[in-house]
């Protein structure tokens, strides 16, 4: 119960992207696939869903192209 920071981590850098999971989702990609897109690994492309950390202008680009969506659509939290 509680916030992040009761469990000692760091704080988020912004709102999950549930957009970007989402059409994730109807695109059926994996997590797996869409991080190898992205020349991460799986877990940090998850962190980056999350709110953990950034995406990077060029990850945005790559997830524009291979969702078919804006960045808007994608990046609204």
């Amino acid at each position: 119960m509680g916030g992040d920071k009761l469990r000692g981590e760091r704080p988020k850098k912004h709102p999950e992207y549930y957009a970007v999971a989402a059409y994730q989702i109807l695109a059926r990609k994996t997590d797996d696939e869409m991080a190898a897109l992205l020349g991460v690994k799986t877990r940090t492309y998850q962190e980056k869903i999350k709110g953990w950390a950034d995406f990077t202008v060029q990850e945005g680009d790559v997830l524009v192209r291979e969702l078919g969506r804006s960045r808007d659509e994608l990046f609204m939290t």
